[in-house]
């Protein structure tokens, strides 16, 4: 396939953008597929040969804890002191107030946020990432329970890791938890990699890479720092600020960091922002599969408290959000007038709620006080 020519205009879910020097051509992503997180890797096995060794297996009463284990033997144990090493430096660059003001965007925006993640994140950019979706169908995504369950522990990390600095500091619930997502994927991993070993039907490893791979970890941060300032809240009418796009793109890079995510590519917001649309031009792909995937999403989002929104509205908001093109090629309904209203509707409440926080600081403390108050 041709690469993309610096000045030439690109276009994917509605998106349009030039092509630049700070885009990630071809040749650049396409190895990442076949890098993963190594030390990650080496760690797991050691920590599944101590579980076995105390008599713990994948029964649901004597599964292992492998971040405790860790904890109990890293001191004792090279392979486990380098994943523990890494896990606990806080590199140079990491400015906590900066961080802790990303954390803040979280919240300021909340209604707005929560919204996009749901509808352009998982609905739309998720489905559509070919590997993204192999892999998550390979781990029951073909399953509304197990789907729904996914994006509710994602949500849940997503509410760890912004709920205050600490959480994110060692030793933090957010920190932890993002430990044990590092180790859960370092599973997946090795679980697919050993069927195909016997079954090299099962996953396409040529075509999708390895599973979880270094270009899937750089997608995901992408996704989730990235597209709230250029492809979600711009198009619900809100319009960051570029101190704001700074303070969040850090501390999802930090973040990435722990998950073993080279940070580089997230350094600057110019670097994220071609990062984010190398994503898109690279990665959305969509098959029949991501179609089944989309359509389970629309399902576990349905009626699902404490919005409660309907079918209609959830295509609606994704068309809005997606693009049409993206939108017809998963397949989902095109809803009648009153669902784009009741979406529009939702986009001036909070595009107003934003200038009245803006023009009202005190008001603006206040949204971010009792943002994450509303989840208990």
């Amino acid at each position: 396939m041709a690469e993309e020519k610096i000045g030439s205009k690109q276009c994917a879910a509605s998106y349009v953008f030039e092509w630049t020097d700070l885009h990630l051509p071809r040749k650049k992503t396409d190895p990442l597929r076949f890098q993963y997180d190594v030390t990650g890797a080496k760690a797991l096995e050691r920590l599944q040969s101590l579980a076995k060794m105390k008599g713990m297996t994948d029964n649901p009463q004597k599964r292992p804890d492998f971040y405790q284990i860790l904890v109990e033997n890293h001191q004792h144990d090279s392979v486990l002191a380098e994943l523990w090493t890494e896990l606990q430096t806080v590199p140079d660059w990491v400015d906590w107030d900066q961080l802790e003001r990303g954390q803040r965007f979280f919240y300021r925006y909340a209604a707005a946020n929560i919204m996009g993640f749901a509808l352009q994140g998982f609905v739309g950019e998720n489905s559509a990432a070919s590997g993204v979706v192999e892999v998550l169908v390979r781990t029951g995504g073909f399953s509304t329970r197990v789907l729904l369950h996914r994006l509710l522990e994602t949500f849940q990390w997503l509410i760890q890791v912004t709920e205050s600095l600490s959480a994110i500091k060692p030793g933090g619930s957010g920190h932890i938890s993002t430990a044990r997502i590092r180790l859960l994927h370092a599973s997946v991993r090795q679980r697919i990699m050993k069927l195909v070993e016997t079954r090299p039907q099962y996953y396409n490893v040529e075509e999708y890479g390895v599973p979880v791979n270094t270009l899937d970890s750089i997608h995901s941060i992408a996704t989730f720092c990235c597209n709230h300032m250029w492809l979600q809240l711009p198009r619900m009418g809100i319009q960051p600020t570029d101190q704001e796009k700074r303070d969040y793109i850090a501390l999802f890079r930090y973040l990435g960091y722990l998950l073993a995510t080279p940070d580089g590519f997230f350094a600057t917001v110019p670097q994220a922002k071609a990062t984010m649309e190398s994503m898109l031009v690279h990665e959305l792909k969509v098959t029949k599969t991501s179609q089944v995937v989309c359509y389970n999403f629309i399902n576990c989002l349905v009626d699902l408290p404490p919005s409660n929104v309907s079918r209609e509205f959830i295509a609606a908001g994704s068309r809005i959000l997606n693009g049409d093109q993206l939108c017809d090629e998963l397949e989902m309904s095109r809803p009648g007038w009153v669902s784009y209203a009741c979406f529009k509707g939702h986009c001036w409440l909070v595009s107003s709620l934003s200038a009245a926080q803006r023009l009202i600081p005190a008001f603006d403390a206040w949204i971010i006080d009792v943002s994450p108050t509303l989840r208990r």
